[in-house]
Order: C-alpha cells, then sequence, then structure tokens
C-alpha cells in the first residue's frame, strides 16, 4: 500500500495531543478565564463594574506613577505568589482539581484589565494592553501553565502511589521536580522584569 506523504496520518501527531492534553487543558481554561474577565467587565451590574473599573484606574494610575524596581516588584509578587501556591498544591495528594483553577483565574485577572481598557478608552486602551501589559504576560503566563503541568502531574503521580500503598516521594523525583520548578520560575521572573520594563518604557506614551 501507498504511504501517505504526511506524519498526521501515521497518528503520531494524534498521541501527541493525547500526550500533551494538559498541558492543551491548561493552555484552554486560562484562555477561557480571558473571555469571562472581559465579559464581565462588560456585564450590566452596574456596581460591579463600578467597582472594578475603581480599582483598574488605580492599577494603571499606580504604574504610571511608579519605577522601574517598584513595577518589578509588584510584577515579582504575583509571580512568586502564583507560584508558590502551585508548588504547595503540587506537593498535596489532591492538588490536581485546584490546580486546574489556577490558569483560570489568571486568564480572569488579565481579561478584566484588557477588557476593561478597550472598553473605557477603545484603541488607546488597546495599544496600551499591546504594549504595556502582554509582552510581560506572554513569558509570566508560559511560566504558570509549565508550573501547573508539571505539578499537576507530580501530585497526581503521588497520589496513585499512596493509593497502591507507595505513598512517599522519592528522593530523586522531588529533586528533579524541584529543579525544574526553579526554571520555570526564571521564565515568570524574566516575564516580570519585562512587564516593568514596558511599563517604564511607554508610559509616557499613554495618558489614561
Amino acid at each position: 500500500m501507498r504511504k501517505y506523504k504526511y506524519k498526521v496520518y501515521s497518528g503520531k501527531a494524534i498521541k501527541e495531543v493525547f500526550e500533551n492534553s494538559r498541558q492543551i487543558l491548561f493552555a484552554f481554561l486560562f484562555s477561557v478565564g480571558i473571555i469571562i474577565g472581559a465579559r464581565v467587565i462588560n456585564s450590566d451590574n452596574y456596581i460591579l463594574n463600578e467597582q472594578i473599573k475603581n480599582l483598574l484606574n488605580s492599577f494603571t494610575m499606580n504604574r504610571a506613577g511608579q519605577g522601574l524596581l517598584s513595577n518589578f516588584s509588584e510584577s515579582l509578587f504575583s509571580v512568586i505568589l502564583f507560584s508558590t501556591v502551585s508548588i504547595f498544591l503540587g506537593f498535596s495528594l489532591i492538588g490536581c482539581p485546584f490546580l486546574i483553577t489556577i490558569p483560570l483565574i489568571r486568564g480572569m485577572g488579565i481579561g478584566a484589565v484588557c477588557g476593561y481598557l478597550y472598553s473605557a478608552y477603545k484603541f488607546t486602551g488597546l495599544g496600551y494592553s499591546l504594549l504595556m501589559i502582554y509582552p510581560g504576560s506572554l513569558f509570566t503566563t508560559l511560566s504558570l501553565l509549565l508550573i501547573c503541568n508539571d505539578c499537576c502531574e507530580y501530585s497526581q503521580n503521588a497520589f496513585l502511589k499512596a493509593i497502591s500503598g507507595r505513598g512517599r516521594f522519592e528522593k530523586d523525583e522531588t529533586r528533579i521536580f524541584l529543579t525544574r520548578q526553579i526554571i520555570f520560575l526564571l521564565i515568570g521572573i524574566f516575564g516580570a522584569f519585562t512587564d516593568a520594563l514596558c511599563a517604564e518604557l511607554f508610559v509616557g506614551i499613554f495618558k489614561l
């Protein structure tokens, strides 16, 4: 029989999708979070909208008035907070169900901020998002998704060992796990610096 030219027909591509299904799920939940956040800010709930808008106004004004170090510190705090919670859940035998909510929450935060900026300032808000939010968020979100995926796998493996009578963390596994978390965290730190640098470079362009 004639062999197909493209590898997708060999089943390899489908196998890779299933092997990476957790990463795809986390990316999907993050995307859903962005949509939810943007929809909430454009909802008909006046009181909720005003509370969110006041909070986001304060956020954008603070970024404009702060220096590089202060903005980096705030971004870094967010990265470390999400990472710490994720790693803590990774060491939990029942961490997986909670870990899948973290990308959703992260997406809702970004969606609410960018949705408000576009709703209130149209293309100026869109430009603000493209230059001052998205570049840093690209790296911090990648870091978070990698951390959540690895923590979920570690938690799941620990749970399976526990129910099979081997409920303990082996030394090498834990060392490799923590090493990977440090690498992923470095990506997040780079994202925090990128976020602060973009705020420093482009803050004078926008008058919100």
